[in-house]
């Protein structure tokens, strides 16, 4: 297949007062410090990295080797109570080549969330922000969170602000009005820039009459472009649920509502949803969810299954839905912790954090600006020992192009060469601690991507990593990794690189 060079296309006027609006809504995560330093958490930080490489421009038919050294000085800043809780993680990126001076890099890395409580128990602000540079292709490229892949036009930034009202009515009533703006802006080989706008409205007591419950739901959804050849979109859905309360730890669900989009044509399509589900806890640390429903688009379905057990964790998840980049890449990019070095010291002092890592498991993205249905499954479990951790996790997405008129905006738009999107990813990682101080880690990454249309197409990459991690003091750690990556059919490469690198945090 022959792959077309993106054209040079301007930031958008909007992406830098976007990106000081988050900023300043995040500022006072760190500002209370000054006056209640023990609620605040202020950390600085220093990685630095030597990295040899065998294939340093994977696109490139003759592999060249390369040294790239990397000194990146950050700061991660956490606030966990009072009005003001969140926390930002930020770090300068800085990469030299001694080879390929041309792909030098300096850029910031930014990832965080947090709620500002405006009234107490009543008005919230919720605001994450997120840059990174990662390949976000399924057939091209690296594999997604290679550190090597500092490519500009792999830049990625997703920014969000979402106020909303909370109130209470009778004995056990809840209601909500929320309004979330989310921007997402992209490289030329990235993501097209687009603004997502979501109302949210919704009641229910559950528990009103004991043994029934009720709730209403409303939500609108409005997506703009700037690409001046590229539709705008919208999407409403309207729910009403009865809730028939059999068990305190077992609950029914009968749902009926109203949805349109115009996602597939211009005119827009619409029509009833019918559907059930059931809630069941039947223990504190087991919960099972589980919704169907008759939709538009078909069946949608939505099931989760969480298990925790003393030392290990189970996860799967499996959902039928429209969904988007904007939607995927806010799960994982927003949700997942960043950085996570020791997952059995997580389960003591973050318990629900293991979920968010588990659900980061995922597969790989596609490049599109366009919607489409989407069939993800996931599962994933780890096993905690007195040495050793072990964490499998497999998933798989199957994506359909719902637009059809094809303005997606974006050069390399995966949904303007194939129809449909099939990925399969295996996840196996091992740690074995040979010390209190030194831990070795093993892991192996498999993905499968096809594309079907036209002209089919298929990609499988392979990585397999081995690398040993040591502390070198109360916050400094050291560590040297081998990782191997295979990649086999339309874009075929190898690389084997060694990374020695020592973290710092202050």
């Amino acid at each position: 297949m022959v792959m077309v060079k993106s054209r040079a296309k301007p930031r958008p006027e909007g992406a830098v007062p976007r990106l000081a609006l988050v900023a300043a809504l995040l500022l006072p995560l760190a500002a209370p410090g000054i006056a209640q330093a023990q609620t605040v958490r202020i950390q600085p930080t220093l990685d630095t990295s030597l990295t040899w490489t065998d294939n340093v421009d994977t696109d490139d038919d003759n592999a060249q080797q390369d040294w790239i050294l990397e000194v990146s000085p950050g700061v991660s800043i956490s606030r966990e109570s009072g009005r003001f809780s969140g926390a930002l993680d930020m770090r300068l990126r800085n990469t030299i080549h001694a080879e390929q001076t041309e792909d030098n890099a300096t850029y910031l890395a930014l990832q965080g969330q947090g709620t500002i409580e405006a009234i107490e128990d009543a008005f919230f602000v919720d605001l994450g922000a997120s840059i990174s540079r990662d390949n976000r292709s399924a057939f091209r490229g690296r594999f997604a969170g290679d550190t090597l892949d500092t490519d500009e036009e792999n830049e990625t930034r997703l920014f969000y602000v979402g106020p909303r009202f909370a109130f209470r009515f009778g004995e056990s009533g809840l209601g909500n009005i929320g309004y979330q703006q989310r921007w997402l802006s992209g490289g030329d080989q990235a993501l097209g820039d687009r603004t997502t706008g979501t109302w949210n409205v919704g009641v229910a007591d559950p528990v009103a009459l004991r043994l029934f419950g009720w709730g209403l739901d409303y939500q609108r959804t409005d997506t703009q472009y700037d690409e001046g050849d590229t539709r705008d979109l919208m999407q409403e859905i309207g729910r009403a649920t009865l809730f028939i309360n059999l068990d305190p730890q077992f609950r029914l669900r009968a749902i009926g509502g109203y949805e349109s989009n115009d996602y597939s044509t211009v005119q827009g399509e619409s029509g009833p949803i019918w559907g059930a589900g059931f809630d069941w806890s039947p223990t504190e640390r087991t919960s099972i969810s589980a919704t169907g429903e008759d939709r538009i688009f078909g069946t949608g379905y939505d099931v989760s299954v969480q298990h925790r057990m003393a030392r290990s964790v189970w996860s799967f998840s499996a959902v039928r839905d429209i969904t988007s980049s904007v939607d995927e890449l806010g799960e994982t990019l927003l949700l997942t912790p960043q950085n996570i070095l020791d997952l059995e010291e997580l389960l003591i002092t973050d318990p629900d954090a293991v979920d968010d890592y588990l659900a980061g498991l995922t597969p790989l993205f596609i490049r599109t600006n366009s919607y489409y249905l989407s069939k993800a499954v996931r599962a994933a479990v780890t096993l905690i020992g007195v040495r050793n951790t072990v964490t499998v996790g497999v998933a798989q997405t199957d994506r359909s192009q719902l637009d059809t008129l094809g303005f997606t905006g974006l050069i390399d738009d995966e949904f303007d060469t194939y129809d449909r999107v099939k990925s399969r990813e295996a996840f196996v990682a091992f740690d074995h601690k040979l010390s209190g101080l030194a831990t070795l880690s093993l892991a192996l990454q498999r993905s499968k991507s096809q594309g079907y249309g036209e002209d089919d197409d298929e990609t499988t990459r392979t990585a397999y990593t081995v690398g040993v991690t040591r502390s070198l003091g109360p916050r400094t750690r050291a560590s040297l990794t081998y990782r191997h990556t295979r990649s086999e059919g339309s874009d075929a490469y190898t690389e084997n690189t060694i990374v020695a690198a020592v973290g710092m945090r202050f």
